[in-house]
């Protein structure tokens, strides 16, 4: 036998991504996923205000200020940065870093009221899939996303564009011309989310001189002494493969692998196990 462990010559990572749809339907200023789900959806008003805080103009939505909704979207999303194009200049938000697609800016500086639409990270995984986000509030108005970040709104058979998605951070941002404007309290929302999955591939080479002993005490005839069965002794004994482990630097055993029938180890024949996984 060559040894307890061999390093692995041969390893391969592929990537699959992977869409799960959601409906959400939403009443009042949020909706859950599902009646024992905790995830939820919210629903917020933004207003631009210099005013103090205490005002009456300044009240909560959910338990938030109107303006520091407000002001954290803007900061995040559309306040411009000094400097030139390409080097940290520009507008926040202007491209989304996990699908290449072109988020484009609203308005600058962003209107004095908005609504935003917050999806959990648990139910978007990795992002919000372009294209598939809708909320449809009645058969007259609906909302839309056209994949490359911007939110359309049909209303009477007019369509406008209205707002923006932020696919990787599930925040769905509509301008409003004032606090009357509710869009997003009522309807059903849907969507799909992106997951990211990737398959690792080990090839374990075993060559025809290695891994030909075995450690299972099975092969003992007398465990307290150490003396092995006679069937050991046999010239056409072979230990049969039934796991393979793979290790860590550090001898950290990271994943098993179970082969669905046992295979006799051969002393002719080098033998490859091909161990696939997913994270």
């Amino acid at each position: 036998m060559a040894g307890a462990f061999k390093t692995v010559a041969t390893k391969n990572i592929t990537r699959h991504t992977a869409h799960k749809s959601y409906e959400v339907v939403l009443l009042g200023h949020s909706g859950s996923f599902s009646a024992e789900s905790d995830l939820e959806v919210f629903v917020y008003h933004g207003k631009d205000n210099t005013a103090e805080y205490g005002l009456s103009d300044t009240a909560t939505t959910n338990g938030y200020n109107n303006r520091d909704i407000w002001n954290s979207i803007n900061t995040n999303f559309y306040k411009k940065v000094e400097g030139p194009p390409g080097e940290g200049g520009g507008y926040q938000g202007h491209v989304d870093p996990t699908f290449k697609g072109s988020t484009r800016i609203l308005s600058n500086p962003l209107g004095e009221h908005i609504r935003v639409m917050s999806i959990p990270h648990l139910m978007i995984g990795d992002g919000i899939k372009p294209g598939s986000f809708q909320h449809v509030s009645s058969v007259a108005l609906k909302f839309h996303d056209d994949g490359l970040g911007n939110v359309y709104q049909t209303l009477g058979g007019t369509t406008t564009k209205v707002g923006n998605i932020f696919y990787e951070h599930g925040i769905i941002v509509v301008e409003v011309a004032s606090a009357n404007i509710e869009y997003f309290t009522a309807g059903t929302l849907s969507f799909k989310n992106t997951h990211v999955i990737e398959e690792h591939e080990y090839m374990c080479n075993a060559g025809k001189h290695e891994f030909n002993a075995t450690t299972n005490q099975s092969v003992l005839s007398n465990i307290a002494s150490g003396s092995v069965a006679g069937f050991v002794s046999s010239s056409a004994f072979n230990p049969y493969v039934t796991t393979v482990g793979l290790y860590d630097d550090n001898s950290n055993l990271l994943a098993i692998g179970k082969l669905g029938q046992a295979i006799k180890k051969s002393e002719k024949f080098d033998t490859s196990y091909v161990v696939r996984f997913d994270t």
